[in-house]
């Protein structure tokens, strides 16, 4: 009998192991996936688990330069909270980001010119809107 509990009791806890193996699993799995998604946004701006491969090049070219854009407005924003925060000059990255930015919108005008397909068309028309944007709040 007292060999019986103990045999229960030993199974009882490899199932536990195992349960607490499983949702380990499970939980580096979920973090995984979340790192991938978080990752693709930052590099093409779309909320993808892979970047879309079924994208044509032009399609691609903007989403390369979206993020781009994305990392420059990110970097001046940086540069103005270090500025204010620290009282340090910080003006070199702030003039880096705003020249990378106005580089995105350079060749985004000479995309558009070569652009055939509509919708790619007004994706570079919406992101040249968000730039403006981003241009006439800063001065």
């Amino acid at each position: 009998m007292v060999g019986r509990r103990n045999f229960k009791s030993l199974l009882r806890a490899r199932r536990q192991q195992r349960g607490i193996r499983v949702k380990n699993l499970i939980t580096i799995a979920v973090v995984v996936v979340v790192a991938l998604v978080g990752f693709n946004y930052f590099q093409t701006g779309e909320f993808k688990i892979m970047p879309g491969s079924s994208m044509t090049e032009e399609e691609q070219e903007v989403n390369r330069l979206r993020g781009e854009f994305s990392r420059a407005a990110q970097e001046y924003r940086q540069a103005g909270r270090s500025a204010g925060l620290t009282g340090m000059d910080s003006t070199a990255g702030a003039g880096a980001a705003l020249a990378a930015a106005e580089g995105v919108e350079r060749d985004l005008k000479k995309l558009r010119k070569e652009v055939k397909e509509p919708e790619v068309k007004t994706e570079i028309d919406e992101l040249l809107a968000e730039i403006k944007a981003f241009q006439q709040s800063i001065g």
